[in-house]
């Protein structure tokens, strides 16, 4: 009988840790533009926004829908080879943008991306360090920390062995986030997993829309938060810089 009772107060105690955990739903829409600089030297201007789209109410706590998270990020990538390529630069972040509740982020980061090519696909890896300046509402301050994040992806097309006009792909992936030094909840911080289909629409890009879980340790006592969204994404590959006309002698 001490045995059922302390396997039913364990129960109890799971059951009330797992409803201090959040949920929330929404969309993140995403611009991703990549042109050239050079032949080795690429720029990326990623953009993005998450959206909370649904009122709820936890706890008899209201969380009304709002706009979650704001996000710039140029970046200059270094093409070494075809599976080599390094990249860095800043991001801007503004969590709850547009109330007066917003903290601004200021982050320098630098990565190595590693390509596998496969008879069905490609699979990648990402290793990313971000230098991290968090406002402090209360100091004003910008306090440093650091973050160390490592993503595996996979991508393949579903018509043919290569991703052409018109036709759809498939593109997945899974990032750890592991924050290093300064203020921090959990050293494993968060995770983000992601599964999309996509479509080649030629000159003007591709279109991406899939599922995104982001899961964050939001507190010390490890209480998770998990936002489930639709992510749309246009992938743009335009190329601004016209190449040099080659004079030939008659």
């Amino acid at each position: 009988m001490r045995k059922i009772t302390l396997i039913a107060g364990f129960v109890v105690l799971c059951i009330d840790a797992f409803s201090q955990n959040l949920a929330f739903y929404g969309f993140l829409p995403a611009l991703n533009q990549t042109g050239r600089i050079s032949k080795k030297v690429n720029y990326n201007i990623f953009m993005s926004t998450t959206i909370d789209a649904f009122d709820e109410k936890i706890k008899n706590v209201e969380y009304p829908a709002t706009d979650l998270q704001f996000y710039v990020q140029p970046g200059i990538i270094y093409v070494h080879s075809p599976r080599w390529n390094f990249a860095g630069s800043y991001t801007y972040q503004r969590n709850n943008p547009f109330n007066g509740n917003f903290v601004n982020e200021h982050r320098l980061w630098q990565q190595v991306v590693f390509s596998i090519p496969l008879p069905t696909g490609k699979i990648t890896q990402r290793v990313r360090v971000e230098e991290r300046f968090i406002e402090n509402r209360v100091t004003e301050n910008y306090p440093y920390s650091t973050r160390l994040r490592y993503q595996l992806g996979f991508n393949r097309p579903l018509q043919g062995r290569t991703i052409e006009k018109n036709e759809f792909y498939f593109n997945t992936y899974n990032e750890c986030y592991f924050s290093v030094t300064g203020a921090r909840n959990a050293l494993y911080s968060e995770n983000w997993t992601y599964a999309a289909l996509g479509y080649d629409l030629g000159k003007l890009g591709r279109l991406e829309s899939g599922a995104l879980m982001q899961v964050a340790v939001r507190n010390k006592k490890q209480d998770l938060r998990f936002l489930n969204l639709v992510q749309v994404s246009w992938i743009t590959n335009m190329n601004f810089r016209k190449p040099k006309q080659v004079q030939t002698l008659k």
